[in-house]
């Protein structure tokens, strides 16, 4: 077992990456290395790493931070609960690995393994590992909404229904025919430009205008980090919708593997009259069906993404806390 700090995860980060997309039932995006450091920078500064890589076995990725109770671990991103701390198929050794580690960190009251799905192989795995030794409790379903790409755009919307149908083209006719323009980006090079055009629409969002936008504070601080990190892999895709040369809207995100996930869609509220969300949403998935990319990940499930997508995975925490 090789401890790293966060430089030596990042260091791992191609192999790291080849690993998730061998491991089962976790959400890969977000388990990434250009999702969880970004997360831990401006979320989590103060927290120390805690990270073992064993060869052959996979990696898992960890921090210590201060709670009410003592000090925890939790994966490196434990924002949203999103993230998943191992990368590697071999899910008995990473979560043998796991217990190495816990038991190594005396100083922890608990360890909060998330983003794994309940009954799914970590489940079983950390339920042999850790029950009868440690209190095992469970924690609350997070649910995430996917949409299938699978036969391209009219595909997509075959299996929405004729209500939204007729409403994203009528939408989408009516802002043709008043000056919208939509540009589609398949490889953001300027990570820097494209931030500052967006947080400045969030900023201009009811979102932003009500103070609760990722326009600035630790959520700008996120972006400002991840952004860049996917645009020098040719990951970043954007969507910016325009109006006489006055940035209307925009949908941005990541794609890893053959699924794109959304990170954020907003418009300028002046314009909500024109619904310009769902138009930058409809380019990026027209876009992306261009590219033959098959699923789009829309995140953590909220009401209105029920008129995008299927259900896609659930994930839950377990948390170990000693006897």
């Amino acid at each position: 077992m090789r401890r790293l700090d966060y430089a030596g995860l990042d260091a791992l980060q191609p192999s790291f990456d080849d690993a998730l997309a061998r491991t089962p039932q976790i959400d890969r995006f977000c388990s990434s290395v250009d999702w969880v450091l970004p997360a831990q920078r401006a979320f989590a500064p103060e927290a120390t790493p805690l990270i073992a890589h064993a060869p052959g076995v996979g990696t898992v990725a960890l921090m210590a931070l201060q709670a009410v109770g003592g000090r925890v671990a939790v994966p490196i991103e434990a924002s949203w609960g999103l993230a998943a701390p191992f990368a590697g198929a071999d899910v008995a050794g990473l979560v043998a690995l796991l217990d190495d580690l816990w038991g190594e960190a005396h100083d922890l009251a608990a360890l909060f393994v998330m983003g794994i799905a309940q009954g799914g192989p970590w489940w079983d795995a950390i339920l042999r590992r850790f029950g009868g030794r440690y209190r095992l409790g469970l924690g609350p379903e997070c649910p995430r909404r996917t949409a299938s790409l699978e036969g391209g755009v009219d595909g997509f919307l075959s299996r929405r229904s004729a209500k939204f149908r007729a409403s994203v083209r009528r939408a989408a006719r009516k802002a043709a025919a008043e000056g919208f323009v939509t540009t589609y980006a398949p490889a953001v090079a300027d990570a820097a430009a494209l931030l500052t055009r967006v947080m400045a629409v969030e900023g201009a969002s009811w979102k932003g205008l009500a103070g609760e936008g990722v326009n600035a504070g630790p959520a700008r601080a996120f972006y400002a980090d991840m952004l860049p990190r996917l645009a020098r892999r040719g990951t970043l895709r954007a969507v910016l919708i325009t109006r006489d040369g006055e940035d209307v809207a925009f949908c941005v995100g990541g794609v890893m593997g053959d699924t794109y996930r959304g990170l954020q869609v907003s418009f300028d509220d002046r314009f909500r009259a024109w619904a310009p969300g769902n138009l930058a949403q409809l380019a990026m998935i027209e876009g992306l069906c261009a590219e033959g990319v098959a699923a789009y990940d829309l995140g953590t499930d909220m009401p209105y993404k029920h008129r995008w997508a299927e259900p896609g995975l659930t994930t839950v925490t377990v948390s170990v806390a000693r006897r």
